[in-house]
C-alpha cells in the first residue's frame, strides 16, 4: 500500500506564526474568555480572580513605566543634545588615537549634532568626534575680545 504524501505531517501547513508576546489585550480577552465559559456549578473562585486581576494590573502598570521611561529617555536625549550646542565656537581639548598614540588635541567645534545616542562634534579640522572625548573647554578669541 502506498502512502499518498500531501498527508505526511511534514508536508501540512502549521498555519500562521503567531506572536508569543502578549499584551494586556490578550490578557484580558483570555480572562474574559475564561469567565464566560467557567462551569457555573465550579465557579473560579474569588482569590485566584483576584489573583489574575492583580496580574493584569502589574502588566498593565510595566507598559505604562516602560513607556513612560522612553519618553523620559528620549527627553534627555534632547536635553543633552541641546546643552552641548553652547560649544559651538568653543576652543575644546580632547583626547584621540593618532599613530596608536593617546594624544590630546585642540580645535574649535564648528557644530553639533546628535546620532542614535550619541553627541558628535564637528571641528574646525572637519573631524569629528564623540562629545565624551573632550575634557577642557576654553572661551575662542572672538568670545574674549567682546566681553
Amino acid at each position: 500500500m502506498k502512502v499518498d504524501p500531501s498527508l505526511m505531517l511534514s508536508n501540512q501547513n502549521r498555519g500562521p506564526e503567531t506572536n508569543s508576546d502578549l499584551d494586556k489585550d490578550a490578557f484580558l480577552k483570555i480572562l474574559m474568555t475564561q469567565l464566560t465559559n467557567q462551569d457555573p456549578l465550579d465557579p473560579m473562585k474569588d482569590q485566584d480572580f483576584v489573583a489574575q486581576m492583580a496580574s493584569f494590573s502589574q502588566l498593565e502598570q510595566m507598559t505604562n513605566m516602560s513607556s513612560e521611561f522612553s519618553r523620559f529617555f528620549n527627553g534627555q536625549l534632547s536635553q543633552n543634545f541641546l546643552q552641548f550646542s553652547h560649544l559651538i565656537g568653543k576652543e575644546v581639548t580632547y583626547r584621540a588615537v593618532v599613530d596608536d598614540k593617546v594624544q590630546e588635541l585642540q580645535a574649535t567645534v564648528k557644530s553639533v549634532k546628535r546620532q542614535g545616542e550619541d553627541i558628535l562634534l564637528t571641528l574646525q579640522n572637519d573631524e569629528v568626534i564623540k562629545a565624551e572625548q573632550v575634557y577642557e573647554i576654553e572661551s575662542s578669541m572672538n568670545e574674549n575680545e567682546v566681553l
